[in-house]
């Protein structure tokens, strides 16, 4: 059986398919399709979604924590607001948010609301602590 050059120099340990691909190709072939099957995982793979978090602390004006304040998390792009209750210690996460993105967040509790703090998606961390205080109620 006569082979072609570029298919004699295929080590015949390679699959039977690589063999055949070979037959009547040049070596130059070999390389593209080598170069092409190395980059199939990089195109394969899913791009990696970077998320943050914004967490922090709900307090007076003494500094202690409230328990049941509610924050809420607004997307200044999309409008949508996300809300959570303090926990026993006073504190809140938002989870999974995207860095691309700028946000606004705000506690209140019994009426009486904290500065509206942002999220930049100019600042560069994935963890963004942002504590908020809660003045005392107005007396009438």
């Amino acid at each position: 059986m006569i082979q072609s050059e570029a298919a004699a120099d295929v080590p015949s340990s390679c699959p039977a398919w690589l063999v055949w691909w070979m037959r009547g190709r040049k070596a130059g072939g070999l390389v593209i399709l080598l170069l092409f099957m190395l980059s199939l995982p990089g195109a394969l793979a899913k791009e990696r979604k970077v998320s943050r978090v914004v967490t922090g602390l709900v307090s007076d004006e003494a500094e202690n924590p409230i328990v049941g304040a509610t924050v809420v998390l607004t997307d200044l792009q999309s409008g949508k607001k996300h809300a959570v209750y303090t926990s026993e210690g006073g504190t809140y996460q938002f989870s999974d948010l995207e860095a691309n993105r700028d946000y606004e967040v705000q506690a209140t509790h019994q009426g009486v609301a904290s500065q509206v703090r942002k999220v930049s998606q100019f600042d560069l961390r994935n963890r963004i602590v942002l504590n908020l205080r809660i003045p005392p109620p107005k007396e009438e």
